[in-house]
């Protein structure tokens, strides 16, 4: 629970940064109050996770200035990828650069212990016959040989993910609350770059026809593919069920649907993916009339 919370910083730094604006005396009180935060890390010995905080504060504040020269929100999410992604890495340079560890050969290590742990414990705690021993044997092994290779994927769709939430988020509240000053319409107008598709059309037909040598890099084109335009397959969802005036207790059902079904990920991907061709949503996105809600 604390782990999402601190996820959406970039939601309160933007929000105080749009409401009282950004001059001197705001840039001061957001640095003073990383200050004490700060002391405290280090005098409990928790001074990385405070150091991989900044770079939320620097989404924030990467939202705020797209906000504010009337970029798209494709272009926006863009910005702030590239700016926490940045400051991540520089962090963890310094962090290997202190330690004399490599912070990503250390995560595959302890992902590949875990898994071996879990198998092991679950062996210890269960009697577990021959043959569905050997299945879990097979399957623990698949584990273990395509989680490090698909891990960029994942990583880069954990970035993904905070950075959509975070904005989502923010805009949201906005257009709630100060609705002038919010930069763009309601997330449901929201759409990737229309070139933006060729990247999992490439990947799948590398993945199909490519050498087995592609096969790893194209699969983690398809991973990365499948989260961004589930974000647009989101929004495409949230549009229909305004455009057909769905109740609010089917919506809940709906939404509860999805998350249950193990497919309903995949099919949102694949909506907001046929949303390119076949214009689901004919509403132009208006990037430039801040503060107007959508439908």
């Amino acid at each position: 629970m604390f782990g999402w919370m601190l996820g959406m910083l970039a939601v309160p730094v933007a929000f105080i940064l749009s409401w009282k604006g950004y001059n001197r005396q705001t840039g001061n009180a957001l640095l003073i109050s990383l200050l004490p935060a700060g002391i405290v890390g280090f005098l409990t010995g928790r001074l990385l996770i405070f150091a991989l905080t900044l770079p939320l504060v620097a989404l924030g504040y990467s939202l705020f200035q797209s906000g504010q020269q009337e970029r798209s929100p494709a272009q926006a999410a863009a910005w702030g990828l590239t700016t926490m992604a940045g400051c991540l890495f520089f962090f963890l340079f310094l962090y290997a650069q202190g330690t004399g560890s490599h912070p990503y050969h250390q995560l595959v290590r302890t992902i590949d212990a875990g898994i071996v742990n879990a198998g092991d414990m679950y062996r210890q705690s269960v009697d577990i016959p021959a043959d569905m021993q050997e299945e879990l044997a097979a399957v623990l092994t698949g584990m273990r040989e395509w989680i490090p290779k698909i891990l960029p994927a994942l990583l880069i769709s954990m970035l993904l993910v905070t950075v959509w939430m975070n904005q989502v988020i923010w805009n949201g509240l906005l257009l709630k609350t100060l609705p002038k000053l919010a930069p763009w319409q309601s997330y449901a107008t929201w759409k990737l770059p229309e070139q933006l598709v060729w990247l999992p059309i490439c990947a799948a037909a590398c993945y199909l026809f490519g050498p087995d040598s592609w096969q790893v890099i194209a699969l983690n084109g398809l991973i990365i593919s499948g989260v961004l335009y589930f974000f647009q397959g989101l929004a495409v969802f949230f549009h229909l069920l305004d455009r057909w005036h769905i109740p609010g207790y089917l919506r809940i059902l709906l939404y509860g649907i999805l998350i249950i079904q193990s497919y309903g990920l995949i099919l949102l991907s694949l909506l907001g993916v046929a949303d390119i061709w076949m214009n689901l949503r004919p509403a132009p996105i208006e990037p430039d009339t801040p503060g107007t809600d959508a439908d």
